[in-house]
């Protein structure tokens, strides 16, 4: 009876011990930081610099928010580099190219990605809505499309204020 109660005891202390071990590590950085350490999404951050700066503002503050952040490679397809973005576009159409790709609440990918054969319609900080399919397809109210990058694992990426999705193309909003 008394090993019983010693082996039941010793494996609470091992159970009390496991989740502390191997939890997670808590985010240190925020969206921009993380965006910047990166290097793949110089476009990016050039645009949230020209835009309006309620833009940079947000990505900065404390969130909760969710980006679907496109990389350098994204914007090329839209013919945008860091040194055109500011100029290639009017202020406000760019505030609202990047509003379109923020969506209010911390959304890892089992919250973003519905079921198989099903859509999921989440609402931008814009006020325009994107759909997601279960393979990570976005489809936008303009009617283009991008893709999360599930294959590559580049989503979940936790930052102190919110969680970062890439994607592979620009989201357009109907303007």
């Amino acid at each position: 009876m008394k090993r019983i109660a010693v082996l039941l005891g010793a494996t609470g202390l091992m159970l009390a011990v496991v989740p502390s071990t191997f939890a997670a590590s808590k985010p240190t950085q925020s969206i921009v930081q993380i965006a910047t350490a990166n290097g793949s999404f110089k476009t990016l951050l050039a645009a949230v610099g020209c835009a309006d700066p309620a833009v940079g503002k947000a990505l900065t503050g404390k969130g909760p928010l969710t980006v679907f952040a496109p990389t350098d490679a994204a914007f090329m397809k839209a013919n945008l580099t860091p040194d055109n973005v500011c100029t290639a576009l009017p202020k406000a159409t760019l505030t609202k190219v990047l509003l379109y790709h923020v969506v209010p609440g911390n959304l890892m990918a089992s919250k973003v990605l519905p079921a198989k054969g099903q859509i999921r319609s989440l609402k931008t900080v814009l006020g325009q809505s994107i759909a997601v399919n279960q393979g990570g397809t976005i489809f936008t109210t303009s009617g283009n499309t991008a893709g999360i990058m599930v294959k590559e694992k580049l989503f979940n990426i936790a930052a102190t204020n919110g969680v970062i999705h890439v994607v592979d193309s620009v989201l357009m909003p109907a303007l």
